[in-house]
């Protein structure tokens, strides 16, 4: 059974829900491994925020835009691969600076992943919307993407640095 738009939305919000918990864990966010990553738990989780809010808040906006008849821009080849692979190898590309940890508070995290779980949320009932939306978006590595391709891209996002914040509590 291929992939589908709702596959993507419902792995975005389970990937924002492990956030929460692990937000919540305020003992454990400072937690590094150097030798694993050179992030903290924390910055692995202010990078998805950072990134997760400008994606859905993009994606939000551009589905109450009228809708193009064709598609101008499209992914590099690279970034085919990595939807089609649905896996993104580690240590490949750098993250963009407004992505970037920015040392919050543990509470403006929780409330931050609060607030995209209702972006996100809100998403669901516009599942046939996002699946025609041409318009695109730019990664600065992999090119540029629709709506329904961000949020497959977010919801690989989100499994990358689940397994990277396993492997450092892990160390």
């Amino acid at each position: 059974m291929p992939y589908t738009t709702r596959d993507s939305l419902s792995g975005v919000r389970a990937g924002i829900r492990h956030c929460l918990e692990r937000a919540a864990d305020v003992d454990r966010l400072a937690v590094s491994a150097p030798e694993v990553s050179a992030w903290s738990v924390q910055d692995h989780l202010e990078h998805l925020l950072f990134s997760d809010r400008n994606v859905l808040g993009w994606v939000l906006k551009t589905l109450a835009r009228p809708n193009p008849e064709t598609r101008e821009q499209f992914p590099h080849e690279i970034g085919l691969a990595l939807l089609a692979r649905g896996e993104i190898p580690r240590g490949r590309g750098p993250a963009p600076d407004l992505t970037l940890p920015d040392g919050l508070a543990s509470a403006d995290v929780r409330a931050g992943f609060e607030a995209l779980r209702e972006m996100a949320a809100a998403l669901r009932t516009q599942l046939a919307e996002l699946d025609a939306c041409r318009h695109t978006l730019l990664h600065h590595v992999l090119g540029h993407f629709t709506p329904a391709e961000w949020l497959r891209f977010l919801h690989l996002h989100h499994r990358h640095h689940e397994a990277i914040i396993r492997d450092i509590q892990a160390a």
